[in-house]
């Protein structure tokens, strides 16, 4: 990937340019999060015309490495305010990548809806009038037809609006549809009038691997490690909703607006009643990969009871967030909000903690499923409650005047609750992004026995070496779960090195990925000073360590000197 598209929608112009000598080497987050960092004023309006979209594939997208097909999306975060990167599976990254393009780069307003098409070397320009307005199936249906064998990114009606739980839909080679969700990036694209952009690789140059034959080997021996590992053959089985019963468990699993960690209904909706339900249904799926060259397919295709399917890529934070904490037991009302959610293009974290919000204010039943799609479909007919949770669970709490709002930075916590999971709320606490358990999970492993989650003492150490880990797993563009292996075997990290290495046939040393991780949180950090952001900002909301986690009493208790050290130079 030698290349920067920069796309100039004021002016219906295109541009392909030499990547700078300052970004070589760089993809994905940390190629995303240089480039705003050098473009956008961190005090800019989010929702204005200097904010950018960044769309930038991984440094090993489109190799043979196993699942290297994550997309990040980057831009200044109209959520938080903060600098933001959310990423998505699918077939984008790797096209874009087999364009031997290393970041697309989005700017200016268009003046009406349009739909961009990337082919070699060539970009252009066409009304989206018919579809603007239109959920994303319906959108994505039309377009697959026009562009056929393309990847598609698409805008929802909720991105239109303006609203900041807004996603970027990215769909996959079959044409499901997947969500870099987090933090509003979504009303971004929107308020650019982008509806659609489309990436075409016929005829792209395709990926250059500097040594092929050390690349296949060091890749060889990082594919067996993963295949090895217990945990994939429990995605397979049971998806990521197998975290549901390790959660209820330990009496961390977000429950009635995280009031309590345990969930009666946990059982209904788990990784094994998951299972069972895919198992019985005409037409479902356990596994499914979201990206050419997946080895884990830890997704799935969740059907009706009539065959017909409602969403693929169910996972634990909407199970956890749509289900436990709102206490709703019922799978099938799940998926049907999942599907709502990528319909309009809306995070399903933040809207499912902005309705657990608005069950606390009494505003719509505690376990009322059905009321989970039928809010967020009303953003269609521009219904007050649904416009006010598809601005996300800050929104939400505040406008109904609930003061239990589980956000940091303005996003909301996913469905770990952080009195158990220590680390992983100092991760919410400090991360660049506000909330966002992607960017360091603190979750148990056997094969860490000795790591205490439970303990307040250091779990900034914890979180800061996750952070830094995360952060270079999306600048390579690799799926998270992938990846959970390599921190079970960091002996064996060098392997990962090694692949980058050939792949860019550059000698790099053995701390490379944890050294890239911290220049990328840190360069992240920068921008968010320069936007206003401090230690004052990392922290969690109040009530976590103020009101005792039922059962067992826990409360968020590392110190506030240990969170300011997560950053320290």
């Amino acid at each position: 990937m030698t290349r920067i598209l920069r796309i100039n929608l004021t002016r219906k112009e295109s541009s392909w340019d030499v990547i700078p000598e300052a970004y070589s080497g760089m993809g994905g987050r940390g190629l995303s999060s240089a480039i705003i960092s050098a473009e956008v004023p961190a005090m800019t309006d989010a929702m204005g015309p200097d904010n950018i979209i960044v769309l930038a594939p991984g440094i090993l997208a489109a190799t043979t490495f196993p699942n290297n097909g994550r997309l990040s999306v980057g831009g200044k975060s109209p959520l938080t305010g903060t600098i933001k990167e959310a990423n998505a599976g699918g077939a984008a990254a790797q096209k874009i990548a087999r364009l031997g393009i290393a970041a697309v780069i989005i700017q200016g307003v268009s003046t009406e809806p349009v739909t961009v098409v990337i082919k070699n070397d060539e970009v252009t320009f066409h009304s989206a009038a018919s579809l603007w307005g239109k959920g994303n199936f319906a959108a994505v249906d039309l377009l697959k037809e026009e562009y056929p064998g393309t990847a598609l990114i698409t805008v929802g009606p909720a991105g239109e609006k303006g609203l900041k739980a807004s996603a970027i839909i990215v769909t996959t080679n079959d044409y499901h549809l997947r969500a870099a969700a987090r933090g509003g990036l979504g009303a971004v694209l929107g308020a650019k009038k982008v509806k659609a952009v489309v990436i075409d690789d016929t005829g792209g140059p395709g990926i250059v691997i500097a040594e092929p034959g050390k690349f296949k080997d060091a890749s060889k021996k990082v594919t067996d490690l993963i295949l090895k590992h217990p945990l994939i053959g429990g995605l397979r089985a049971f998806g990521t909703p197998l975290l549901v019963g390790l959660m209820n468990e330990m009496g961390g699993l977000a429950t009635k607006n995280f009031s309590r960690g345990k969930f009666e209904g946990a059982e209904k909706i788990g990784g094994e009643a998951f299972a069972k339900v895919l198992g019985e249904r005409k037409n479902a799926a356990a596994a499914h990969g979201c990206m050419r060259g997946c080895i884990v397919q830890c997704s799935q295709i969740y059907t009706d009871e009539q065959g017909e399917v409602i969403t693929t890529g169910l996972e634990f934070e909407t199970v956890g967030l749509a289900g436990s904490n709102c206490e709703v037991d019922d799978l099938d009302a799940i998926a049907r909000f999942d599907r709502a959610c990528d319909d309009l293009g809306l995070d399903t974290i933040d809207v499912a903690c902005a309705i657990g919000v608005a069950m606390e204010a009494g505003r719509i039943p505690w376990g009322d499923g059905e009321k989970l799609a039928e809010v967020v479909k009303s953003i269609y007919t521009e219904d007050q409650l649904g416009l006010l949770v598809g601005n996300g669970c800050t929104a939400t709490g505040k406008a109904l005047g609930v003061t239990r709002i589980p956000t940091v930075k303005g996003q909301a916590l996913s469905a770990y609750d952080p009195r158990i999971l220590k680390g992983t709320g100092v991760t919410y606490a400090t991360s660049t992004m506000g909330a966002d358990h992607t960017c360091g999970n603190a979750i148990p492993s056997p094969a860490n026995p000795g790591y205490d989650a439970s303990s307040p003492k250091g779990q900034n150490e914890i979180s800061a070496f996750l952070q830094s880990y995360f952060a270079a797993i999306d600048s390579l563009g690799m799926c998270l779960f992938a990846s959970l292996p390599l921190l079970d075997a960091p002996d064996l990290q060098q392997h990962l090195v090694d692949v980058v290495s050939a792949k860019l046939g550059i000698e790099l040393p053995p701390g490379y990925v944890m050294e890239m991780g911290r220049s990328v949180c840190c360069q992240e950090r920068e921008f968010n000073k320069l936007a206003g952001f401090g230690p004052k900002d990392d922290r969690l909301p109040d009530f976590f360590s103020k009101e005792r986690l039922i059962p067992g009493g826990s409360l968020f208790d590392v110190a506030d000197e240990d969170l300011d050290k997560v950053y320290a130079d």
